[in-house]
């Protein structure tokens, strides 16, 4: 192994690789607690396609396992293997080209949506493509091989390399006479590498649609109970009145109104450079306090898109109907405001005291959305023994782009936090969580507890991004599909060695 990792010293430099226990462990590490999992042989940080490619070579030629990790911000083992690889960090594949005219950008694997967002504003533009509300931290070719619920057509090309070295462009970047514009042209081997984790290639390189920015609208609503909700969401998005949908129970809605000091300045100074009013940010960010003192209730948060703001608020009109008619009492819309003005937030990946955090979710078709979600809280009321003995609580998000809508349980729990954690805690935060003691029953009723979740959200029709090692793929599959997907692993990966495991491949399972 010290041949190997002397090689990839000359050629990618010395600080570029990495074998000290602390960086091989954290670098297969998750947010979650996965036995069994092995840490790196050793970390490596290419700096182009040309430097991956040829460092993929040196590891071929030594038969080792590649994990290819973003952020490793994932809570399904996706970046977890269970034996020894080289962990390919693509936080150097950092470049940002923006084609204005053409309305297309080619970015780096390695960059945050945060910092490709603050890019393309200063065009007046943003990425077609929705992004995770994690991206001031996750990466883009962490969210293109992970998959986001809803739709990927707003990736329009690709540029892979394989396990053996070798080079793919796809869609807008397979043009041998330069970057184009489009995705489709004959097969689309761009769709072959999306929501893969990493188990076809690398991806390097990303080609985005963009878009001009859009004039927006605000409501929210607080309903009596979950139901009553779902019925005005899965109504709103039958009738596409608006761009985007978000949804609280009760203790989702109480953590989303405990702004810290700095959050708030920093949510009150993006609102304001979106309304052009200090005053009025002041006040959109004062409601989040004063939402606290309501009843407990589901809330309802909408954000209608136009290319007015007449057309905007037109779309917030019809659904202000729909929402009224099945029960909701309209709110300040002081979260929707919030959230888009500043997309991005993140305070470590814990709950608001420190918490340890997991969820599991499910994409659901509409007509199924009201019964899984009255399932899983009756399964939840059936859990509630374990989750008061070992101090654990349940909370909600449900969320919407388009026809469909995703149903996110999230579990909270006191326990110690992991480096990954702390890397992105405050300083203020690192002081007051860093101390928490072990807490390994708690974690294993939690683990036990998303298994029952996923199996009523599968029974539902659910399907889920950010496969891993945890959702299950190929046995949901019918014979033929999951015959083919193994053909195409076998195809761009004949050894195995392409993050094993991922998928469902390869035997190995979290």
């Amino acid at each position: 192994m010290t041949g190997l990792a002397e090689a990839l010293r000359a050629l990618l430099g010395a600080p570029h690789v990495a074998t000290d226990a602390e960086s091989c462990a954290l670098a297969t590490a998750d947010l979650f607690d996965w036995p069994g999992a092995a840490p790196a042989t050793l970390v490596i940080c290419p700096g182009d396609t040309e430097q991956v490619a040829a460092a993929m070579r040196l590891v071929a030629q030594h038969g080792l396992p590649v994990v290819p990790r973003g952020a490793g911000l994932s809570y399904t083992a996706g970046v977890v293997p269970r034996r020894p690889a080289v962990v390919l960090d693509t936080a150097r594949l950092d470049a940002i080209r923006v084609d204005a005219a053409n309305l297309t950008a080619v970015v780096g694997a390695g960059v945050s949506w945060q910092a490709l967002s603050e890019e393309l504003a200063r065009h007046g533009l943003r990425a077609a493509q929705a992004s995770p509300i994690s991206g001031a931290v996750t990466t883009v070719g962490g969210m293109v091989a992970q998959n986001l619920p809803g739709s990927m057509d707003g990736i329009v090309g690709l540029t892979v390399v394989l396990a053996d070295g070798s080079v793919a462009r796809t869609g807008a970047l397979a043009l041998r006479d330069g970057p184009g514009f489009w995705r489709h042209m004959g097969p689309d081997l761009t769709g072959l590498f999306l929501g893969d984790c990493g188990a076809f290639g690398v991806k390097t390189e990303i080609a985005l649609r963009l878009t001009p920015e859009r004039e927006a609208a605000f409501a929210s609503f607080a309903f009596a109970d979950g139901d009553a909700m779902m019925d005005a969401l899965v109504e709103v998005q039958r009738r596409g009145l608006v761009a985007r949908v978000l949804a609280m129970d009760p203790v989702r809605g109480r953590s989303a109104t405990q702004v810290e000091a700095g959050d708030a300045l920093r949510t009150v100074a993006a609102v304001a450079a979106r309304a052009g009013s200090v005053l009025k940010a002041v006040r959109d960010v004062a409601g989040l306090a004063r939402a606290k003192l309501a009843e407990p209730a589901w809330t309802l948060h909408l954000t209608a898109e136009g290319v007015t703001e007449a057309a905007a608020e037109a779309g917030i009109a019809a659904a202000r109907g729909v929402a009224v008619a099945a029960g909701g009492q309209e709110v300040e819309p002081a979260i929707p405001r919030a959230l888009r003005a500043r997309p991005y937030s993140i305070r470590g990946f814990v709950g608001p005291e420190g918490e340890r955090w997991v969820p599991v979710h499910g994409m659901l078709p509409l007509g199924m959305a009201r019964a899984c979600l009255a399932a899983l809280q009756a399964r939840m009321a059936d859990l509630a023994p374990p989750f008061e003995r070992d101090g654990i609580s349940v909370s909600h998000i449900v969320s919407s782009l388009g026809a469909y809508v995703t149903i996110e349980p999230m579990f909270y729990w006191r326990d110690a936090l992991d480096p990954l954690h702390m890397r992105h805690l405050s300083d203020k935060n690192r002081a007051r969580f860093g101390g928490f003691a072990p807490n390994h029953a708690a974690r294993e009723t939690v683990r036990q507890a998303r298994r029952v979740l996923l199996q009523v959200l599968d029974t539902h029709g659910a399907v889920h991004a950010q496969i891993g090692r945890f959702y299950p793929l190929a046995e949901r599959m019918a014979p033929g599909t999951a015959a083919l997907l193994r053909q195409v692993k076998a195809m761009l990966d004949p050894d195995g060695r392409m993050n094993p495991g991922a998928l469902g491949l390869a035997g190995e399972t979290a």
